[in-house]
């Protein structure tokens, strides 16, 4: 099978992937019926095996050769017609895609996909459903069969040369995707949720909702299994092994440390994971000196109940749980139980800032420093909350940041560091 993380074109099949669409068209087809004045003698789940076939096929046989009455006047052809002209105003007034899809494909292009939706319907078909849909803009291209004559096996060829024959993933509900895939050397996503029965089961991978492409899709996976990679080699067999994640402010560390715990969790590794934003020192402590950059870096955080409390039992025993009394920052009282539990099998995941001073740096075992500009550390400091960047990033947060990186620049005391600047989109910079 194909590697997920190596593709960088996905092309979407339409109905049944991207559209419930057989309600919508057995609607046309009962009020085209009702002006020819002919009762409707089948159901939806009757034509749902019809749904997905090439245009080029439907006139003599398919769907409207399944519909059209014995001893009818009309042709199938003739049928299909009639139908077709209820299509627009049927979509227009029905049409809505499948939950999640319209934000699942704007994350994947934030992510840096190329994204493509293709069908075996008729070109007529195809422009009603995309329009009455309104999303031709989350993709970078569309194209049906007809519009060229070309088989899906033969489409998906073109769509490859066109973006340079990347590595392709085809998601789809129905085995003539999966037949694309395999006939094209693409990886297969077969949707649970279309009209295809069975038949997606045979495919690569499964989904049972359209989000779930997210899970399999993600840019920050390669950088968690190299993670995971350093972890197995470097992980002694005797006790925790800590990961420290840090980074200037707003840099992703408490995102990046929560998607990287799950990754770990869904692999049936143990984790614990440590906040350095749980340790903050009582309000009288946090600003005891004149200059607030100062009192940043060295009076924000309570290093030393990190040091005696966690890590130093960490390095020492096989199995540790304790139970913290935590500062609330809010109401400046230590009201806030912590439970932190380790076994020899944990893997510890430090997140904060200054986490490479001398202090702490001789208990991570796997330093991974997330790398931002200065000024989109702001930018994203306004996004959330504009007054705490008027009031403190440039007299408080940066200038401490920028003291901490020349004594610790980030390239001589990390083992990882990670380009974070677009967070849907990281890449590694350097690795030792």
């Amino acid at each position: 099978m194909i590697n997920p993380n190596n593709v960088n074109l996905i092309i979407f099949d339409t109905d049944g992937t991207i559209i419930p669409s057989l309600e919508i068209v057995y609607e046309a087809i009962e009020r085209a019926f009702a002006k020819l004045g002919w009762p409707v003698n089948f159901s939806g789940e009757d034509i749902n095996q019809f749904l997905g076939q090439p245009a080029a096929s439907a006139p003599g046989s398919g769907l409207y050769q399944f519909i059209t009455p014995p001893g009818s006047h009309l042709t199938p052809a003739e049928v299909r017609e009639k139908v077709r002209e209820e299509y627009k105003d049927t979509f227009q007034e029905m049409a809505e895609t499948f939950p999640g899809v319209r934000e699942t494909l704007e994350t994947l292009r934030k992510r840096g996909y190329r994204l493509v939706l293709y069908s075996n319907a008729s070109i007529m078909y195809f422009d009603i459903v995309t329009s009455a849909l309104n999303i031709r803009d989350c993709f970078d291209y569309a194209e049906c069969v007809q519009e060229n004559n070309l088989t899906k096996p033969e489409l998906v060829w073109k769509i490859r040369e066109k973006f340079g024959g990347p590595t392709t993933a085809i998601v789809g509900d129905r085995f003539h995707d999966i037949e694309a895939a395999r006939e094209t050397d693409s990886l297969s996503v077969g949707v649970l949720f279309g009209y295809g029965g069975n038949e997606p089961e045979q495919a690569d991978i499964a989904i049972n909702s359209f989000d779930e492409l997210l899970s399999i899709f993600d840019r920050k996976l390669p950088i968690f299994e190299k993670i995971l990679g350093e972890i197995d080699r470097r992980k002694p067999g005797d006790r925790p092994f800590v990961v420290g994640i840090t980074g200037i402010d707003s840099s992703g560390k408490t995102m990046f440390t929560g998607a990287l715990a799950d990754y770990l969790v869904a692999r049936n590794r143990k984790v614990q994971v440590i906040n350095l934003d749980d340790f903050h020192n009582p309000r009288e402590v946090r600003y005891a000196g004149e200059n607030q950059a100062d009192n940043y870096y060295h009076r924000s955080f309570n290093i030393q109940t990190i040091i005696e409390n966690l890590l130093t039992p960490i390095r020492q025993k096989r199995e540790y749980s304790v139970t913290l009394n935590l500062l609330d920052v809010d109401k400046d009282k230590y009201e806030i139980e912590n439970k932190f539990s380790f076994n020899r099998d944990t893997i510890v995941l430090f997140e904060g800032v200054f986490l490479f001073r001398k202090e702490l740096a001789e208990y991570i075992d796997l330093k991974v420093f997330l790398e931002i500009p200065f000024a989109e550390s702001k930018k994203r400091a306004v996004e959330r909350d504009p007054e705490a960047v008027l009031n403190k990033y440039d007299t408080k947060y940066l200038p401490a940041q920028a003291r901490y990186l020349e004594e610790y620049p980030p390239r001589d005391v990390a083992d990882i560091i990670i380009d974070n600047t677009d967070w849907e989109f990281p890449s590694i910079r350097y690795s030792r």
